[in-house]
């Protein structure tokens, strides 16, 4: 049997750009405990292999940290093998970390755009893989099935677009050529939301373990690594997949609906309690969308609403909300507000909803302006 974890996608030093320089420096330190925990676990959990299928690093390159931790806790756990697929953010390169570092033993990277082969005796197992070698990678490895031993545990470790567009240029391979390379196991980097455990095609079990530590809004929720036992005997296999998170912290997008609140009080606690029903937790970032119909002139604050959240780590809020009108009683208006509400009137019902979004807060500040409220 051999026991693995499978985790993708660290991206260990993003520069989280839109950051200011310490908050920055925080989020990476973040990203690096993340991935100590993963290995501490694979320690304890007497783990064999450790698949590592890419974009460990954001790009090409790594800071002299980094790499020095990278080095210190393969170091320290000479027990287990960590295989590595440099993907599309850590190509291998001649000038790549992954050439001009001194990695112990017990690492294995793939170096080749190429299909090739690491095989483990004392495991019974072969882990097959690619590189990408550039930032692109449009060839396929599995243009040509591999030759397996049925005898032996065939695992997959790889930087790929699982059913991309043909030639694509983040290694496209269709599902049915992996289905017919026949490997027991493919372990995939790439998608940053994991499979929740291992998905099946025909006698292949695959995942994507997603990333392990979420960055921003649009890599929500809990995130996750893979662990996997397999076992094969007379060319039987059983095999045993459960997801275990390591996530510090998690970014969660809520909806609140703040319909019929008259005043800023009632839409502050129509949020705190969208808040508690997500169960998001005190390590959750929030931003919450505040949607649903209020009275034209109740003017929100998002600045105002955001410091009123409890219970998370960060928060934020976005006005998503329209106006309601009596608009046969303005529109009848003889003067300005009425001619303004007229006009208005279709673009807050047609168009995209980001046109009537646009429109409906213009509303809000014509309005505003026209009551003597600008």
């Amino acid at each position: 049997m051999v026991k693995i974890l499978h985790m993708a996608d660290l991206h260990l030093d993003s520069p989280f750009s839109l950051k200011s320089a310490d908050a920055a420096a925080a989020s990476r330190q973040m990203l690096r405990g993340t991935f100590t925990s993963a290995v501490l676990y694979a320690r304890t959990a007497g783990i064999d292999l450790v698949l590592m299928p890419g974009d460990i690093f954001d790009t090409g390159f790594a800071a002299r940290d980094t790499l020095a931790l990278l080095k210190s806790e393969f170091e320290k756990n000479p027990g287990i093998k960590f295989i590595i697929s440099p993907g599309n953010h850590d190509p291998y390169r001649a000038e790549s970390p992954w050439a001009k570092t001194d990695f112990p033993d017990n690492v294995f990277i793939f170096r080749s755009s190429s299909l090739s082969k690491i095989s483990f005796d004392d495991l019974n197992t072969d882990v097959y893989g690619w590189a990408f070698t550039d930032e692109y990678m449009s060839v396929d490895p599995l243009a040509v099935k591999p030759r397996l031993d049925p005898s032996r545990i065939n695992i997959l470790c790889a930087h790929c677009e699982l059913d991309g567009p043909v030639g694509g240029r983040y290694c496209s391979i269709s599902k049915a050529e992996l289905e017919n390379a026949g490997f027991d196991f493919a372990a995939l980097g790439h998608i940053h939301k994991g499979t929740e455990g291992a998905n099946r095609i025909g006698r292949t079990y695959y995942a994507y373990s997603g990333c392990l530590e979420g960055r921003s809004f649009d890599e929500c929720g809990q995130k996750s690594a893979l662990v996997a036992e397999l076992d094969k005997q007379n060319g039987s296999l059983k095999t045993d997949f459960k997801v275990r998170s390591f996530t510090q912290r998690r970014f969660e997008i809520i909806e609140a609906d703040v319909s019929g609140c008259e005043d800023t009080p009632s839409v502050i606690n129509a949020v705190n309690s969208a808040v508690r029903n997500a169960h998001a937790g005190n390590e959750a970032s929030v931003r919450v969308l505040l949607r649903g119909a209020i009275p034209a002139d109740l003017v929100l604050s998002e600045a105002f609403i955001t410091g009123s959240i409890i219970g998370v780590r960060y928060a934020e809020v976005v006005d998503l909300t329209e106006p309601t009108l009596d608009f046969d009683k303005y529109a009848a208006e003889p003067g300005i507000r009425g001619a303004f509400c007229r006009a208005m009137l279709p673009k807050l019902t047609e168009g995209s909803e980001k046109d009537r979004l646009i429109a409906a807060k213009a509303l809000k500040a014509g309005l505003d302006a026209l009551n003597g409220r600008g």
